[in-house]
C-alpha cells in the first residue's frame, strides 16, 4: 500500500498546509520518498495540489491529523477512493510506522465532519 503524509521539520505528521515535506511510504517495501510539499508555494488550492501530487505518486491512503483536508479536497479524496489513517493529533512518522506494522491503527473510508477544514 502507498501511504502519503505531510511532515514538519521534526518529522511529525501535520495537516497539509502546515508541513514542508510530502512523504510517500510504500508499506510493502518500506521504501520512503520525500518531496517538497506542493502547498508550500501556493495561496489557493493548497490541499488539493498536495492530494493530486500524492495520487500521481501512487498514494492510496493519507495519514490525517485533524484539519488535513478541507471540504473540497476531502470530497475529491473520497471520490478518488483515497482511504484515511485518522490521527487524533500530530505524531512522529516513526510512531505511525510502529502503529501500522503492529496493526494498532486502522484504515478508514471516512473522516469525522468536525475534522474537515472549511473551504474558503
Amino acid at each position: 500500500m502507498i501511504i502519503a503524509s505531510v511532515l514538519d521539520e521534526k518529522e511529525y505528521i501535520v495537516p497539509i498546509v502546515e508541513g514542508k515535506t510530502l512523504r510517500i511510504f510504500n508499506s510493502k517495501t518500506k521504501q520512503i520518498e520525500d518531496f517538497e510539499n506542493p502547498a508550500v508555494h501556493l495561496k489557493e488550492g493548497r490541499r488539493g495540489a498536495t492530494l493530486k501530487f500524492a495520487e500521481q505518486k501512487g498514494a492510496e491512503s493519507f495519514i490525517t491529523p485533524p484539519q488535513t483536508f478541507c471540504e473540497l479536497s476531502y470530497k475529491k479524496a473520497r471520490t478518488d477512493g483515497i482511504q484515511f489513517f485518522k490521527l487524533d493529533n500530530s505524531i512522529p512518522f516513526e510512531q505511525f510506522e510502529k502503529q501500522f506494522h503492529s496493526n494498532s491503527i486502522e484504515q478508514q473510508s471516512k473522516l469525522p465532519e468536525n475534522e474537515i477544514a472549511p473551504s474558503f
